[in-house]
């Protein structure tokens, strides 16, 4: 340890706006608790995603405002700057009275404020990057604060539950009949995923036999009833259901995954060694949905499927089929997966400071 993370001082995290930014931080803040005996907090945007998983894991909450100032109109950035402005004196009262011996932001804008306030009163700060692309507000912080872990890198990682982190994957998961699909697209579905995918499942399904894919999909609540009648319409025996709590346990038991590439879903798809098809989302900030699937993919524990190529139904089928139907060659990705994953259990990434 070079003593960023002081077992005997309490924790301040920070980071909000999606499941990506927010679970890092549920996750550190939970290992804490099972580190130390000092006090953990979580400073995020009031009414947000942040707020309600805190609520759900038991983290004390503490709402600071932000705002956005890129892209924005003169009146957006004016107002932004404001939100900023507000939230970092609302930061200043918080660190005071709770005097952590650290911070740690995982991205959004929502950590400016309080990552300012922490460096105005010499707590050191540590910020989690886990995309293979920088975000803004992680790129605009970096030169602040006492270190960046990027999530790829040799020594970094991205955090996560202590029983996400499998051991190596076994060959029999990939000899058996049927194999088994997950479909997801994140925890509110993606549109193009639920409109194609059963499509492309039917058609490999003729060319591997009824019953060799047992298929589950995420559809999203609002999408629910649309993909169930897409299956049916292709006459493909699925599970589909709007969300699936406690996905990350479910990955290790899949032969094969077909989804989003948001870090938060490479890292626990890669830590359960199992194979994926990642179809990036093509409107990510900087491409970085493209560059996580690549990192996979090019280590040779998946593939990565532009959403363009959703609409060939034909050769989808076909690769999709190809796939399926190499046991052997499923197992050998799924190892990869594992080795390249830049899954960490929270608690010793902790550690690793």
């Amino acid at each position: 340890m070079s003593g960023l993370y002081d077992f005997n001082r309490g924790l301040l995290v920070t980071g909000g706006g999606t499941g990506g930014h927010v679970i890092p931080a549920i996750e550190l803040a939970l290992a804490h608790r099972t580190l130390s005996t000092d006090p953990v907090t979580y400073a995020g945007t009031p009414g947000s995603l942040e707020e309600r998983l805190s609520a759900r894991a038991g983290i004390p909450f503490v709402p600071v405002s932000a705002g956005g100032l890129v892209g924005k109109s003169l009146l957006g950035k004016i107002s932004g700057g404001v939100a900023i402005l507000r939230g970092t004196r609302a930061a200043l009262e918080l660190i005071r009275r709770l005097s952590p011996g650290l911070v740690i932001g995982t991205g959004g804008y929502v950590q400016v404020p309080v990552i300012a306030a922490a460096r105005i009163l010499g707590v050191p700060c540590v910020l989690v990057e886990p995309n293979r692309i920088a975000g803004l507000a992680n790129r605009a912080l970096a030169p602040f604060v006492s270190r960046v872990v990027n999530g790829w890198d040799s020594g970094g990682g991205i955090p996560l539950a202590p029983d996400v982190r499998k051991a190596p994957p076994d060959p029999d998961r990939f000899a058996r009949s049927p194999l088994r699909l997950l479909v997801m697209g994140g925890s509110q579905g993606a549109r193009t995923i639920n409109e194609r995918v059963p499509g492309i499942v039917a058609l490999a399904l003729r060319t591997l036999g009824e019953g060799r894919i047992e298929v589950i999909h995420q559809s999203g609540e609002r999408w629910l009833s649309d993909t169930e009648a897409r299956y049916k319409k292709f006459g493909v025996s699925a599970r589909v259901t709007g969300f699936l709590p406690g996905i990350a346990s479910l990955f290790g038991e899949q032969s094969l995954v077909f989804a989003r590439a948001g870090a938060m879903t490479v890292a626990e798809i890669t830590a359960s060694g199992t194979p994926a098809i990642y179809c990036p989302f093509p409107h990510s900030a900087g491409g970085h949905q493209k560059a996580n699937a690549l990192a996979v993919s090019e280590a040779g524990g998946g593939w990565c499927w532009e959403e363009s190529r959703l609409s060939d139904t034909e050769t989808c089928a076909k690769e999709l089929a190809t796939i399926i139907s190499d046991g052997n060659h499923l197992f050998e990705c799924g190892r990869r997966a594992w080795e390249r994953s830049p899954g960490v259990p929270a608690a010793e990434w902790l550690q690793r400071l």
